[in-house]
């Protein structure tokens, strides 16, 4: 059962490496997006949908201090009337991994009967949890989104690597705006 966990966590990396960008930005229109012709930058209220999580507030401190770091980073500063507004989006939903029975794995059982079909099925073998972060810039002046993406990836188990995943995430959307 753990080789086959550590495969699967194995196939799920190898198949976000052999993509050109982790990122997902939702139209073409924000190619030309220029994060230098801002000088200063706040973020917009987050509702939380489930305010008895705990893991929730969390995961959005870390979300929010990564942001700043890399809005500073860049030259811009926090600021209670920003050129720029940030609107953070966190959605985590539980997950099940199955794979696809085989004869050569799951052959079927005589069971007395002249019974002797067999087809394949799906069959659970792990849960994981996949988080999908979405940053939204908006310009202040004109309330418009000027740039959107979003990025999806699997959420460790394990508490110490929950941050070191937010991390990664927020450097791949840095880095897709800094593309442009």
């Amino acid at each position: 059962m753990k080789n086959s966990r550590t495969l699967a966590i194995l196939v799920v990396f190898l198949c976000f490496a052999c993509t050109s960008s982790l990122v997902t930005v939702e139209d073409d229109s924000y190619k030309n997006f220029d994060l230098t012709a801002y000088k200063s930058f706040g973020f917009m209220d987050i509702e939380n949908t489930n305010p008895s999580n705990p893991e929730f507030e969390k995961a959005i401190d870390l979300l929010k201090q990564e942001v700043a770091e890399g809005m500073e980073a860049r030259g811009l500063s926090k600021s209670e009337n920003p050129d720029l507004k940030i609107n953070l989006g966190l959605v985590v939903e539980e997950k099940v991994q199955t794979r696809t029975t085989s004869l050569a794995t799951d052959p079927f059982m005589y069971t007395g009967q002249r019974n002797y079909t067999w087809q394949s099925q799906e069959v659970p073998v792990n849960t994981y949890k996949e988080g999908s972060v979405t940053l939204h810039l908006v310009d202040s002046k004109n309330n418009e989104a000027v740039w959107v993406g979003s990025i999806d990836r699997v959420v460790p188990k394990k508490e110490e690597k929950k941050a070191e995943a937010i991390k990664f995430a927020v450097e791949e959307l840095f880095n897709n705006i800094d593309q442009n």
